[in-house]
């Protein structure tokens, strides 16, 4: 028998509640999905590529809450990404995330029901070299959360972010780099190890229950202390592009 997880909000925290998530193939996406269906909520998943609106009709009842959650990263050397390329990335990330965000707006504004909207991204304090792009929609979100929490307040719609470091189960190039250098990715964290799903799900629910009504616009990183490592100390630099190309 499994044992049941432990999650920081009460069974039914989400009993009638209707969840809608951008994305359902990373492994965040996938133990958020399944806790907020534990938790009682009813979970939809957007199809890729979907158009905000045609993503709300066909889940055909008022959404409560909505997760942007698409993840992507590559390792190139930004001066050999194509506009096209850097585009398509910012689209695919940021241009989503603002769709779905004021479809769900405009919809809870007819509805005068409130709302909260959850954007994940990465955790950008640092620089992403050879992720600029990722980069720069990360940053991009966090300030349109911060921006929307604000010009959405009078609507009861909170908007959040998670930013994450390295995750378990990811396809993260961080990982493969690591291997590359005969390190342990947790030794580049202060806490000694990287990130689980349940790390990032914990939070998720938290921000988005009634314990977190008064969280909005607000980013919670969740990255072992790795964003402050400059300053305890971390392993010796190499150069950016040196780190991006394999022996």
């Amino acid at each position: 028998m499994t044992a049941a997880r432990a999650y920081p909000v009460p069974d039914g925290s989400f009993a009638g509640k209707v969840i809608l998530l951008t994305d359902g193939a990373d492994p965040v996406s996938r133990g958020l999905a399944a806790a907020f269906a534990e938790l009682g909520g009813d979970v939809f998943i957007a199809a890729d590529g979907e158009r905000a609106a045609a993503g709300f009709e066909s889940v055909g009842r008022p959404v409560d809450i909505l997760v942007n959650c698409i993840w992507q990263k590559t390792l190139v050397p930004a001066e050999n990404i194509p506009l096209a390329q850097a585009r398509s990335v910012m689209s695919r990330l940021f241009d989503t995330a603002f769709d779905y965000s004021t479809e769900f707006a405009r919809r809870r504004q007819l509805a005068r029901g409130g709302g909260s909207i959850l954007m994940l991204t990465e955790a950008v304090e640092l620089g992403l070299p050879g992720s600029s792009v990722t980069a720069a929609a990360s940053a991009a979100l966090q300030n349109l959360a911060r921006s929307l929490a604000v010009e959405w307040a009078e609507d009861a719609i909170r908007c959040n972010v998670i930013a994450t470091g390295m995750i378990e189960g990811r396809d993260d190039p961080a990982f493969e780099l690591a291997e590359q250098r005969g390190i342990h990715p947790g030794d580049t964290v202060p806490l000694g190890r990287i990130g689980t799903v349940d790390d990032v799900v914990a939070a998720a629910l938290y921000l988005c229950s009634a314990y977190g009504v008064y969280f909005s616009g607000t980013t919670v990183t969740i990255d072992g202390g790795e964003n402050l490592r400059h300053s305890l100390g971390g392993p010796p630099f190499t150069a950016p592009r040196t780190r991006m190309i394999k022996p």
